[in-house]
C-alpha cells in the first residue's frame, strides 16, 4: 500500500492509530450575526493502519469542548444583541410616556382654568335667574294694577250707557217738539257728549286690554324661561353644533351657551342627516359655550359624534321637530 502524507504540525499529532488532525476553531461575529464554527483540518492518511485503529478515540473531549465553546460564544452574542434592542425600545417607551405626562399636565391645567371660568359663569347665570324672578314679580304686580284699571273703566262705560239709554227714553216721552226744542238740543248735545265719552272710554279700554295682553305675553315668556332653567331642560328653540371633541377626556364642547338656551344638567340630542345618532349630558354652561359628555348607551352602533354635528334638545328630537 502507498502512504500519502499531508503537511501536519507536530503539536497536532495524535496517537498513531488515529493519525494526526490539526483543528483550528474560531467564531466569526459580523454585524451582530453568528456565522458558525469553521475548522481548518489537515490530516495524514495511513491506509496501512486502518485495521489497527481502535474502536474509540482516546481523547473525545477535544472536539466536544471546541464545539461547546463556539455555541456558548454565539449564544452570548445573540443575547447581547437582543438585550440591546430591548433596552433601546424601553428608552423610547420612557420618552413617549414622559411626553404623554407633559401633555396630560398641560391639559389638566387648561381644564382647571376652564372649570374656574365655568363656575364664574354659573354664578352669573344664578344672578340672572334671580333677576328674572324679580322681574316676573314686578310684572305680575303691574298686570294686576292694569286689570283693576280696566275694571274701573268698564264700570264707567256701563254707567254712561245707562245714562244714554235713560235720555233716549225721556225723548220718547216728550210731547211737542217745538216746545221742547231747546230741551231736545240740550239733550242731543248731552247725548253727543256722552257718546264721545263712551268712545274715549272704549279706546282707553282697548289700549288697556292691549297692554294687558302684552304684559301677559312677557309674563308667560318669563315664566317659561324660568321653568326651563329650574327644570333642567334646554330651551325648545335651542339649536347649535358640536364645536370640538377631546377624545382623551371624553369632553364634547358645544358652540352655544346659556344665552342660546343651553341649560346645565339637561340632555340634548346629536343629529346627523336628519337622524339622532347619540345623546349628550350637558355638564357645564357659560354665556356662549357648553361642555357635555356622550351617553354611551344612546350611541348608534358603528357611529361616533364629530365636530359639526347638529345639537338640539332631546325633547325636540323625540317629538320629531
Amino acid at each position: 500500500m502507498t502512504r500519502r502524507t499531508l503537511d501536519t504540525p507536530a503539536n497536532c499529532l495524535l496517537p498513531p492509530q488515529m493519525q494526526a488532525i490539526e483543528c483550528k476553531s474560531r467564531v466569526v461575529l459580523k454585524n451582530n450575526s453568528f456565522f458558525g464554527e469553521f475548522s481548518d483540518c489537515r490530516m495524514t492518511a495511513n491506509t496501512d493502519s486502518l485495521l489497527q485503529t481502535p474502536p474509540h478515540d482516546k481523547h473525545p473531549m477535544v472536539n466536544t469542548l471546541g464545539t461547546l465553546t463556539a455555541i456558548v460564544l454565539a449564544f452570548s452574542a445573540f443575547v447581547a444583541y437582543k438585550n440591546k434592542g430591548a433596552f433601546e425600545a424601553q428608552v423610547q417607551q420612557v420618552k413617549a410616556e414622559e411626553a404623554d405626562q407633559e401633555q396630560n399636565t398641560t391639559n389638566y391645567k387648561g381644564l382647571r382654568e376652564e372649570i374656574t371660568a365655568l363656575e364664574a359663569t354659573k354664578k352669573e347665570a344664578s344672578k340672572e335667574r334671580d333677576g328674572l324672578r324679580g322681574e316676573v314679580e314686578k310684572q305680575t304686580t303691574a298686570n294686576a294694577a292694569v286689570q283693576a284699571e280696566i275694571d274701573t273703566r268698564q264700570k264707567e262705560l256701563d254707567s254712561t250707557k245707562n245714562e244714554v239709554a235713560d235720555a233716549q227714553e225721556k225723548l220718547k216721552e216728550l210731547g211737542d217738539l217745538e216746545e221742547l226744542a231747546p230741551k231736545i238740543e240740550r239733550l242731543q248735545a248731552s247725548i253727543a257728549e256722552l257718546e264721545g265719552q263712551v268712545a274715549t272710554l272704549n279706546t282707553e279700554i282697548e289700549r288697556l286690554r292691549g297692554e294687558k295682553t302684552s304684559t301677559g305675553q312677557v309674563l308667560v315668556a318669563a315664566k317659561n324661561k324660568q321653568s326651563q332653567i329650574t327644570s333642567g331642560q334646554s330651551f325648545p328653540t335651542m339649536k347649535t353644533t358640536i364645536r370640538s371633541i377631546d377624545r382623551r377626556l371624553g369632553i364634547v364642547t358645544l358652540a352655544a351657551g346659556i344665552r342660546s338656551g343651553v341649560i346645565g344638567g339637561s340632555r340634548v340630542a346629536v343629529i346627523r342627516g336628519g337622524e339622532k345618532i347619540a345623546e349628550l349630558n350637558v355638564k357645564a354652561v357659560s354665556a356662549n359655550l357648553a361642555t357635555a359628555d356622550v351617553v354611551q348607551s344612546s350611541l348608534q352602533e358603528g357611529l361616533d359624534v364629530a365636530p359639526g354635528d347638529v345639537v338640539i334638545p332631546v325633547e325636540s328630537a323625540t317629538s320629531g321637530n
